[in-house]
């Protein structure tokens, strides 16, 4: 018959010390890192993703993609892939105290606590990896990530007024009509195009930020900021796409359903997400060339 589970029995107790010597010698730095950022990022969006199943078709929410960036589940795969490539590495007493505080953060039911622990956790890689590194490189992606995610999001917030304001200054001075605020006169003078928040540039323009860096990283080039420029020109197409748009609603009000409604938001994120990726691009590749 066998013997009933005694912890205190020599044999018991040597095959758990058996037991949690292999669970430590194989959970490395690198592994419990990218399982931690996969947590952390499931946890930022599951309100998200919850509201989104619950307001439509599963069928519409899996196209649109959670309503979350193509740009940014590449960002995520590509940071988590380049924490996978490094050897193993040991977890040393650092790591494992900033790794329990993220697991907390991260399991805790407060979507911004998430994210301002996700940043800290890649600046941590950032600051603890060897430079030039692909834990490095990930850190740098899953940081740029938080920008659109959350970062943005803050500094709308705090700077709304500004940042409305400043794509009404742009809108105005290209359609040549008044402004008053963040609204806009329409040229037939049935009133005003006011400018709401979702129709600000910045959210688009951290996507720009983020596919920057994630072509930069990809590709690896050194000083990085030596190409920051391209970055800024990605930026630039965003807000002239943006205010191009709504220049053209205030242009020709009776298009207004047209314009500002799903075909035309579609169309122009089609040409945002075309603009970012394809000067990216374009700067990798000039850099590639400029190598040779």
């Amino acid at each position: 018959m066998p013997r009933p589970y005694d912890p205190g029995h020599p044999q018991t107790a040597a095959l758990l010390a058996d037991t949690a010597h292999h669970v430590r010698s194989s959970l490395d730095r690198n592994g419990l890192f990218a399982g931690l950022v996969v947590i952390g990022f499931a946890n930022g969006n599951l309100i998200r993703v919850v509201n989104e199943i619950r307001a439509r078709e599963l069928a519409d929410v899996l196209m649109n993609t959670f309503e979350i960036s193509a740009i940014v589940w590449v960002a995520l795969f590509v940071g988590v892939s380049f924490l996978l490539r490094r050897p193993r590495a040991p977890l040393t007493h650092v790591d494992k105290a900033v790794a329990a505080g993220a697991a907390v953060a991260f399991l805790a039911p407060v979507a911004p606590l998430s994210w301002i622990a996700l940043s800290a956790l890649a600046v941590y890689i950032l600051w603890t990896s060897p430079v030039g590194s692909f834990p490095e490189r990930g850190g740098w992606i899953l940081l740029a990530m938080t920008v659109p995610m959350f970062w943005s999001r803050v500094m709308f917030s705090l700077l709304s007024d500004f940042i409305l304001e400043f794509d009404a200054i742009l809108v105005g001075w290209i359609a040549g009509m008044e402004r008053a605020g963040n609204a806009i006169a329409f040229a037939d003078g049935s009133g005003y195009l006011w400018i709401a928040p979702g129709c600000s540039s910045l959210h688009n323009m951290s996507l720009a930020i983020l596919c920057w860096v994630l072509f930069d990283q990809l590709f690896y080039r050194e000083p990085p900021l030596r190409q920051a420029w391209w970055g800024a020109l990605a930026c630039a197409a965003v807000v002239a796409i943006n205010v191009a748009r709504l220049s053209l609603i205030a242009l020709y009000r009776e298009h207004f359903d047209l314009l500002h409604g799903p075909v035309g938001a579609e169309v122009a994120n089609w040409l945002t997400l075309a603009a970012i990726i394809g000067i990216c691009a374009l700067g990798v590749r000039h850099d590639l060339s400029a190598r040779r």
